[in-house]
């Protein structure tokens, strides 16, 4: 299954401020997803809840709202733990209900 990541203004300001590393880390595993979808496995991708999903790549997660073959990239963080903060799922949900 084909998808099609699209982000929002406030996650591309995120991109634009990170390192190339990062960014350049976080292009390859948006087009690896983007190919293969969620055979991706769990390495790259966790369902957060119903149409959230968390799209891991080094410490950067990208909070992705699908809806069909479109993921709508509502909030991106660096990870600093191992439990993702709530408050960022709530953040992340509440953007999504805009869509």
């Amino acid at each position: 299954m084909n998808m099609k990541v699209v982000y929002s203004e406030v996650v591309e300001s995120f991109i634009q401020k990170i390192n190339s590393n990062d960014s350049g880390r976080l292009a390859r595993t948006k087009e690896f997803f983007e190919s293969y979808g969620f055979q991706i496995g769990p390495k790259y991708i966790k369902k957060i809840r119903e149409s959230l999903w968390e799209l891991r790549t080094g410490k950067i997660r990208l909070f992705l709202y699908i809806k069909g073959n479109i993921a709508f990239g509502v909030h991106i963080l660096y990870k600093k733990s191992q439990k993702l903060p709530k408050k960022d799922i709530k953040l992340a949900v509440k953007r999504s209900e805009t869509i």
